[in-house]
């Protein structure tokens, strides 16, 4: 992991760094207890629900901070009074935001200013960055050991591979290991052995590339399709560079409730923007629909179409 991690986001880290666990959802778990049950977390908004939903089952406090076309929100995030950011600074959920350079900055020095304060980066997928350059990772620009970096090979390899892991600032790992040496590993020996030999054999990056090529000839496809469709003059596609999802924004009269309803009746699962955000939730998130395409193929692409122009 940390060679890959070298070769790919340009990161330094040591072995003992990385804290191995069977899914992000048990690594944030180890990550509450670390920094303590009596620390506000920040989470965004719009965001990952079940993020917010294993605060609260352990029961800590959070805020929503919204987000502006460079990321996070950096006065919310102060006025917020919070000492943990979580983030996903590479690739946002659902808007797509690419959190900017400069508010990566700002984000290390507002992490910075305080003892207590740690920014939890999310690089989810990193990986499946389809067009541009990609954008360092804010654990490689960090000085002052602020960044607790995540990330899994769930995304990049199949549902079933329960293997996560997260890299620890070098000035936690000692506490780290004094309070939690007890824990047995969650991932077996047996798929940490061959998820080793996966990486230093070339494999994971022969598939990373085959993955990239595949995905981004779905995602061309598609949105050429949506372009030259019966509604194309009712809808605008943005946050199409990153990731494995886009957002549609849809010219209609209807509600996201309806459209949610319509989609239902019409056999088809869709998502909207505005089930991402907590409450109150804005009105300029209506009308706009989440579309993942990772588990779309080529030869399913004219049915959405079709799909679509149905519920439009």
């Amino acid at each position: 992991i940390c060679s890959h991690l070298k070769a790919f986001r340009n990161m330094e880290i040591l072995p003992k760094q990385v804290i191995i666990g069977a899914g992000t959802e048990y690594l944030y778990g180890l990550l509450i207890q670390l920094l303590g049950f009596d620390k506000a977390y920040a989470v965004e908004n719009p965001g990952y629900q079940k993020l917010a939903k294993i605060y609260e089952c352990h029961q800590v406090r959070y805020h929503a901070i919204p987000l502006d076309h460079y990321g996070i929100d950096i006065d919310a995030l102060e006025a917020s009074l919070a000492n943990i950011a979580h983030i996903t600074p590479s690739h946002h959920y659902p808007t797509g935001i690419v959190t900017s350079i400069s508010r990566r900055y700002e984000l290390l020095a507002w992490a910075s200013r305080e003892k207590d304060r740690y920014i939890i980066e999310d690089d989810y997928d990193s990986e499946f960055r389809l067009s541009g350059q990609p954008i360092p990772p804010l654990q490689s620009i960090d000085q002052s050991e602020k960044v607790i970096y995540i990330n899994t090979f769930t995304k990049s390899l199949s549902s079933t591979v329960r293997l996560s892991y997260m890299i620890l600032p070098k000035h936690l790992l000692e506490e780290f290991y004094r309070r939690f040496h007890f824990y047995s590993c969650t991932v077996s020996n047996f798929e940490q052995y061959t998820l080793a030999r996966f990486l230093s054999d070339g494999y994971f990056e022969k598939h990373i590339n085959r993955m990239r090529t595949h995905y981004k000839n779905v995602r061309d496809t598609f949105l050429c399709a949506l372009q030259k469709s019966p509604f194309a003059s009712h809808i605008k596609i943005h946050g199409e560079d990153a990731g494995l999802h886009f957002l549609m924004d849809i010219d209609t009269h209807m509600t996201d409730t309806e459209l949610l309803q319509t989609a239902t009746q019409h056999s088809m699962h869709l998502a909207c923007l505005s089930q991402y955000y907590f409450k109150p939730i804005p009105e300029v998130s209506e009308h706009t629909l989440v579309l993942n395409y990772s588990r779309l193929t080529l030869e399913q692409i004219p049915t959405a179409i079709e799909l679509l122009n149905r519920l439009l």
